[in-house]
Formats: structure tokens, C-alpha cells, sequence
């Protein structure tokens, strides 16, 4: 008998409506550009098949299938920050405030952009969902504050098992004694 099992966590990074239109509209003249070339390079080559020799042929098929995969990448990309767009939507509705304790933290490798990573194993609870553990890796710039017993702001979609998390709280700013 098959038993319902929850949803992974996954971290979520809120898209805003800009970024989800710029993303789509980068995806929309991928697709379009892409496929308009892949046509047209394959109507072409198997119109001149005659007339030109096979080597010729090769890199007509080589173009189309470059252009198709480039298709594929903007079509991908439409419905990648689409579906996140979708996902922030729905845990601004259906998300519920919790709390991310800190179990652990470590070095992590930079991102591709070369910004600096931790990773921080976290024990998410709150009311309307079973309190549960995840590995991410973060942003150092954000995150790097954080320490073992960090108490950290966060937010759950209980369904999805979705969820952000804020930045640790600033330290008090000290006062001065001749205030």
C-alpha cells in the first residue's frame, strides 16, 4: 500500500514581477529567434540537398540542432521563472511564519559568480506543518552572521514544504554611557 509522503524542503528565493518579465521575455526571444533559425536552416538544407555536397549537409544538421537547443534553453527558461513566480505567489498566500534554528554551520563552495557560501543545517517549526531539517547553502554576505543556535525568521508554505528565510537580526547598536 503506498503511503503519502511530504514534500522535500526546498529553499525558495522570492522572484518579483521585473525579474520574472525580464527572465521571460530574455526566454521568449531565445525560443523564437532559435527556432525561427532552426527552421529556416533546415527548409534551406534540404532544399539545396542537390545542389550542394554532403560536408554541406553536416553543418546545415549541426546549425539546426544548435539552433533547436538554444530553443530549448529559452523555452526552459520561460517556464523555469515562471514556475517561481508561481511558487513565490503561492507562499506569500499560503505561508506561515516560522523559525530556522541554526544546528550547523559550514564552508561551502562560491557560486559561479564568485560570492562566498555557507551552509547552514536548519530545524524549521511553526504552526500548521511537522517541524523538519534542511541542508542549504547561502549567501556569506547574507548569512554569515549566522552561528550555531541562530534563531532565523522564516516563512512556510505547509503544502509544499517551500520556504524563505530572513537574515539574522542585527546586534543591538551600543549605547553610549553619556547618553
Amino acid at each position: 500500500m503506498a503511503t503519502a509522503r511530504a514534500h522535500e524542503p526546498v529553499p525558495l528565493d522570492p522572484k518579483g514581477p521585473v525579474i520574472t518579465a525580464i527572465a521571460s521575455t530574455v526566454g521568449a526571444a531565445l525560443f523564437l529567434g532559435a527556432g525561427g533559425a532552426c527552421a529556416y536552416v533546415t527548409v534551406r538544407t534540404v532544399a539545396d540537398l542537390d545542389e550542394t555536397g554532403s560536408e554541406w549537409v553536416w553543418v546545415g544538421v549541426g546549425l539546426a540542432l544548435a539552433a533547436a537547443f538554444t530553443a530549448c534553453v529559452g523555452l526552459s527558461t520561460i517556464l523555469f521563472a515562471r514556475a517561481e513566480r508561481q511558487a513565490t505567489l503561492q507562499l506569500a498566500a499560503l505561508g506561515v511564519d516560522a523559525s530556522a534554528l541554526v544546528l550547523a554551520v559550514a564552508s561551502a563552495p562560491p557560486t559561479n559568480d564568485d560570492y562566498y557560501q555557507v551552509r547552514l543545517l536548519m530545524r524549521i517549526s511553526g504552526s500548521g506543518f511537522e517541524p523538519f531539517e534542511c541542508d542549504t547553502e547561502v549567501l556569506r554576505y547574507r548569512f554569515g552572521s549566522a552561528t550555531q543556535g541562530t534563531v532565523l525568521p522564516a516563512r512556510v508554505n505547509p503544502v509544499t514544504r517551500a520556504f524563505t528565510i530572513e537574515r539574522p537580526p542585527a546586534p543591538p547598536a551600543p549605547v553610549a554611557e553619556g547618553a
